[in-house]
């Protein structure tokens, strides 16, 4: 890469490569698409398109949808290209160099990226011998840092794990840091706790379209804090960012939420399944309450897995991430994995 800055010589570009057929259960999507009747709705929204005018960049409809979703002020909302570019935003608007940035490790990779594009330094708070996050390490490691900025993913990617609405407000007051709360996959987990982040100054929350409702072809993801962070999000955020189409699918979508809840159920029912099943196995896999499991085993298995194209996430020295699927195709991979 012969134009990059020396201090990004050793980033590489994020890449998941397309698997054309078979079981895909690598990029935590959903195994079952939007209901019908929704994308039925969708197809009629083209319609309505003027393609030769920009999108409203302010998204007032789509963001009075999803206030009106959690019965909020629509001024306590923002909107991206899915939560990624919302993230991104927020370490741009508030990190100089060499500011402190603490996460629970392993998180979502894009986190030390996101950091380093600025000049910060991220510092990892690692889970124990049994890669459980205690909050008690992080409250210490913030007290010896003294960070800009504390990120908690909940339930985490890549482990599943979730902090509790109390653990997470334990974490929050300890601290005036500004903390990053993302919560893509919180609608998998026991409590959807995401209006927190109006109860204090210092908390943004994030949320996607990706995961529990199906969309991530959209691109579409949001942002809920108080008025004054969210206008420092619109402040830096690029112009007419989110298209009018995905603007038109997130308020269809969010508008009919309940229409969703039976995949979620049947996803979480699911997880379950291969959880207590693998478990009983003797594989060393840990609990979840997002929509794909964290398991560590031998390479071999996941080769026999490709030889029947399956397809999972492999990460360093033997650990896996396995996104749930749809019934039948949960089946096919634990008969692999017999």
């Amino acid at each position: 890469m012969k134009y990059m800055k020396k201090s990004f010589a050793n980033m590489e570009p994020y890449h998941s490569g397309l698997i054309p057929e078979g079981i895909i259960l690598n990029a935590n999507e959903s195994p079952i698409a939007p209901p019908k009747c929704l994308v039925d709705e969708f197809i009629k929204a083209v319609n309505k398109i003027e393609f030769n005018r920009y999108p409203d960049m302010d998204e007032v409809k789509l963001n009075e949808a999803i206030a009106k979703h959690y019965g909020i002020n629509p001024n306590n909302v923002s909107c991206g290209v899915g939560s990624d570019e919302l993230l991104d935003v927020m370490f741009r608007a508030t990190l100089e160099v060499n500011d402190k940035v603490l996460g629970f490790s392993p998180s979502f990779s894009m986190y030390q990226v996101f950091t380093e594009l600025v000049g910060a330094k991220y510092i990892p708070v690692y889970g124990d011998s049994n890669m459980i996050f205690h909050v008690d390490d992080m409250i210490k490691a913030i007290k010896e840092y003294n960070p800009k900025l504390v990120l908690i993913c909940t339930p985490n990617n890549p482990t599943g794990q979730y902090l509790s609405k109390d653990e997470v407000r334990r974490i929050i007051e300890s601290t005036d840091a500004l903390i990053g709360l993302d919560l893509a996959y919180i609608d998998f987990a026991k409590e959807d706790y995401t209006k927190i982040a109006l109860e204090y100054d210092n908390v943004i929350a994030f949320k996607t379209f990706s995961k529990a409702m199906a969309l991530p072809s959209i691109r579409l993801g949001y942002a809920i804090s108080n008025k004054d962070n969210i206008d420092m999000l619109n402040a830096i955020k690029a112009p007419y960012s989110v298209t009018t189409f995905t603007q038109m699918v997130g308020e269809i979508a969010i508008n009919h939420f309940e229409l969703y809840k039976n995949q979620i159920e049947e996803i979480k029912s699911e997880r379950e399944r291969i959880y207590h099943t693998l478990k009983e196995r003797g594989y060393n896999i840990y609990p979840s309450e997002a929509n794909f499991l964290y398991v560590l085993m031998d390479d071999s298995k996941n080769e026999l897995l490709i030889k029947n194209k399956i397809y999972i996430r492999k990460f360093k020295n033997g650990v896996y991430r396995i996104t749930v699927g749809t019934k039948s195709e949960n089946d096919s991979l634990l008969e692999v994995l017999k």
